[in-house]
């Protein structure tokens, strides 16, 4: 199984009870180590895990969690998540975490638990992402070069800062708008040069 994951740590932290988490996410869903359910739940290091290995036959693999080798650790770059030379790591699903904390049953536990599967576990789903719009090739050419340059520029900054820092679904969408950018950009860059044909231009491209 771990071979195959392709784990994402996401730029942005998420505040649990005055505890600052790190994003990690596989596949858009949102995933958490052993040490980040001790941190939020102000455990001593190795609860999480010791609870998992006394119930480890009610978890299952590819549902509960995930087992990561080393080498996947290093070239996908989750040494926040693990300390050095970690050889094996397990990441834990939501429907794992929750098997997990069953047996917490302090008053914090409750608070935790909430906010946790609120605010890191499905927050994302709450986000809507929106195409950002750019005129197409066409119009750019038939604009004035200050306008069309104005234009490309103002898309590709508002693509990156709704789209550039929100998890794996905002920087799938800055992809997608990046080979509509990258066009528009060669476009407005010749635009600019001296002897810009515009008419040799649209002749090539409508044609």
């Amino acid at each position: 199984m771990s071979a195959y994951l392709n784990l994402e740590a996401g730029q942005n932290e998420i505040l649990i009870q005055l505890k600052q988490l790190p994003t990690l996410e596989f596949n858009s869903q949102r995933l958490v180590t052993f040490s980040m359910i001790d941190t939020v739940h102000q455990r001593p290091k190795g609860t999480a895990k010791a609870a998992f290995g006394r119930h480890r036959s009610r978890f299952a693999l590819g549902r509960h969690f995930f087992e990561l080798t080393g080498d996947v650790i290093r070239t996908q770059l989750l040494s926040e998540f693990f300390p050095k030379h970690t050889r094996k790591g397990i990441v834990i699903t939501e429907m794992g975490y929750l098997l997990l904390v069953k047996p917490f049953q302090d008053d914090l536990s409750w608070l935790v638990q909430e906010e946790l599967v609120n605010a890191y576990f499905r927050c994302q789903e709450a986000v809507t992402f929106h195409h950002v719009e750019l005129p197409s090739l066409q119009e750019l050419a038939a604009m004035p070069v200050a306008d069309a340059q104005s234009a490309v520029t103002r898309a590709d900054k508002h693509s990156k800062q709704l789209h550039g820092s929100q998890g794996s679904n905002g920087m799938n969408l800055r992809k997608k708008e990046l080979k509509t950018l990258r066009p528009a950009e060669k476009l407005v860059h010749a635009m600019g040069q001296i002897g810009f044909d515009k008419y040799k231009w649209e002749v090539q491209h409508n044609g």
